[in-house]
């Protein structure tokens, strides 16, 4: 019995870690049309992959001008959701432009450009702007949600509300959509998520006074376990 005791526990943290992590795909790789102010700009792909309770989340945004763009980000998926540990935006290079840090045992995050970091407390279910959609994802069927939302550049509160959005066509065929959106933020910002495509974002709208970027879903691929 002794042995068992561990054994036991052992495998009730596995269970409790799945069951945890059961709404988000173990990987997925989606494709986007990428457009600004409703023109073509370019292409874009994410690459998500979650093992047990860590999570990586890659983001790159292919211009038909200027430098590729990457988005990387890293952490765990706990009880209520995506725990970010590490996020890097990166500019047609090898060295962060803007990078953030949570340090979860302090609450402090550290953020902006790596030779001259801010840093800033953080409140319980703080995000980053990558992998925000997964999170909304991971939320299901909720109706609003109000988080910290790390883009980078800086540490802001946003509220969404969740609203029923129809259908879009995707890979040539309709199917129904939920919207999160940000009602009453200055810089405005759509996920939205396709429910047969393993809740995944297939849309992403993000606007501010320099216009407003859509990346819009050509190929879906994911697995669920």
């Amino acid at each position: 019995m002794k042995i068992a005791r561990p054994l036991a526990a052992t495998l009730l943290s596995c269970t409790a870690l799945l069951s945890v992590a059961a709404g988000l795909p173990a990987r997925a790789q989606i494709s986007y049309e990428a457009r600004l102010s409703g023109l073509p700009v370019g292409e874009a792909t994410q690459r998500w992959s979650l093992e047990k309770d860590h999570y990586q989340l890659e983001t790159e945004i292919a211009p038909i001008f200027g430098p590729r763009i990457r988005y990387v980000s890293s952490g765990t998926v706990g009880e209520a959701g995506i725990k970010p540990a590490e996020y890097a935006e990166f500019r047609g290079g090898s060295t962060p432009r803007q990078q953030a840090r949570f340090d979860w045992t302090s609450k402090q995050v550290s953020y902006g450009n790596p030779e001259s970091p801010q840093s800033a407390k953080l409140e319980a279910g703080a995000q980053e702007l990558n992998t925000l959609p997964f999170q909304l994802s991971w939320l299901g069927t909720k109706n609003t949600a109000t988080m910290q939302i790390m883009t980078g550049r800086k540490l802001r509160q946003d509220r969404f509300a969740m609203s029923d959005g129809g259908t879009l066509k995707l890979m040539g065929k309709s199917t129904p959509v939920r919207v999160w959106r940000t009602p009453d933020a200055e810089e405005g910002t759509e996920i939205w998520l396709a429910v047969e495509f393993g809740n995944l974002p297939v849309k992403i709208i993000r606007h501010d006074d320099k216009g407003e970027l859509q990346l819009i879903a050509k190929t879906i691929e994911f697995q669920q376990e």
